[in-house]
């Protein structure tokens, strides 16, 4: 019994200084940023970044003003196709793969894997995946004008913040090249969700 408690303490110690499988994100900043036609004015595509990483707050705001919940209904700041919200967000870091839980506006860790390399070529500190659930869709051209949607809220969030990012549609998709099948097998995703569009973020890189 000696020799067996050492063990369940050091097991125990571990378990309670894990981290969590699911971590509230900052609450999203919902009042400042710029007037939206000066964040229109600025809105460009940015392929080059700083290896400085996205601080929570920052990685909050930004899947908040892509996707998250606005109103006390559920309901989201991108439009959805009859309220399908079909649309999912994970997002990549050096640290693992998250799943972005709008509701509780949380982030679910999926895998310890850095897996930014199968979602695009540029080297950000944080890439967005962004899937839909065919099973909820009301179609699938509804899922892609709906992720759509999302994709221009990350544009413009970034705009507003001093971010940079670029849509990336060319990596692959889920029924497509070897490497969207990887990063759509390696998020745990069924056959049924697809990956439509991933977002390289980062701040820009001196021009």
């Amino acid at each position: 019994m000696k020799k067996v408690l050492p063990s369940l303490l050091a097991a125990a110690s571990f378990s309670l200084f894990a981290a969590p499988a699911e971590q509230a994100l900052p609450a999203p900043a919902r009042t400042g940023g710029m007037p939206l036609q000066q964040a229109l004015n600025v809105r460009k595509t940015v392929r080059s970044y700083k290896a400085d990483a996205l601080n929570p707050q920052q990685i909050g705001d930004l899947l908040w003003s892509a996707n998250g919940v606005n109103r006390g209904n559920g309901k989201r700041t991108a439009p959805s196709a009859v309220n399908r919200q079909e649309v999912k967000l994970y997002y990549l870091t050096a640290q693992g793969a998250f799943f972005y839980d709008p509701q509780d506006h949380q982030a679910v860790k999926i895998s310890d894997e850095d897996l930014r390399k199968w979602a695009g070529v540029f080297d950000a500190p944080l890439y967005v995946v962004l899937s839909a659930d065919l099973k909820k869709a009301a179609s699938h051209h509804y899922a892609v004008m709906d992720t759509g949607y999302v994709s221009q809220n990350i544009y413009l969030h970034c705009a507003s913040a001093g971010l940079g990012t670029c849509a990336i549609g060319s990596f692959g998709r889920i029924k497509g090249s070897q490497k969207g099948k990887l990063l759509h097998d390696k998020l745990k995703m069924p056959e049924t969700e697809e990956i439509l569009l991933t977002h390289s973020v980062g701040i820009p890189a001196e021009e």
